[in-house]
């Protein structure tokens, strides 16, 4: 296993996930690549009537020459967030080990899936809350589409 996968949304599972990666990298002279998912589907979602209410604020309290309407873009603040914070995981790492970090925009289970095929991953190395079968059939689950639709390996951890 020379490249192996690891997508965390900074939970606990995903860093238990990332330190079993990082075990299985160290025993095998593998490379670890850390990878975020920005779901950006369910933030336009969640900020459309953000920007719609913004947007009526305005007209409204303003001259008509003084509205132009730029709804705000969260996503450049996201990415710098998530940055800092995969490479805060890096850093904590025990022992310290060089890896690779990605950010992919998304739903996460599509992308992750992408970045496996397009990089060459040999296994990928994931968390997973534990929701029993109820839960996936309301809910769905990150880890079993990635399970049905990856080409390479799959190891789920548990926290």
């Amino acid at each position: 296993m020379k490249n192996i996968l690891v997508p965390t949304d900074f939970s606990e599972s995903a860093a238990a996930a990332l330190a079993q990666a990082s075990n299985l990298a160290r025993l095998s002279g593998g490379r670890v690549t850390l990878l975020h998912v920005i779901y950006i589907d369910k933030i336009k979602e969640d900020l459309l009537g953000l920007d719609a209410l913004e947007n009526l604020t305005r007209v409204m309290n303003s001259p008509p020459e003084e509205t132009p309407y730029t709804p705000s873009n969260p996503v450049e603040p996201l990415r710098r967030a998530a940055q800092q914070r995969l490479d805060e995981a890096v850093a904590a790492l025990t022992p310290a080990m060089k890896m690779d970090t990605a950010i992919a925009e998304g739903r996460p289970s599509t992308e992750v899936v992408a970045y496996a095929g397009k990089h060459g991953i040999d296994m990928i190395v994931m968390g997973t809350h534990g929701r029993g079968a109820l839960g996936r059939a309301f809910l769905g689950s990150v880890a079993d589409n990635v399970i049905r639709q990856a080409e390479c390996p799959v190891m789920v951890v548990r926290k």
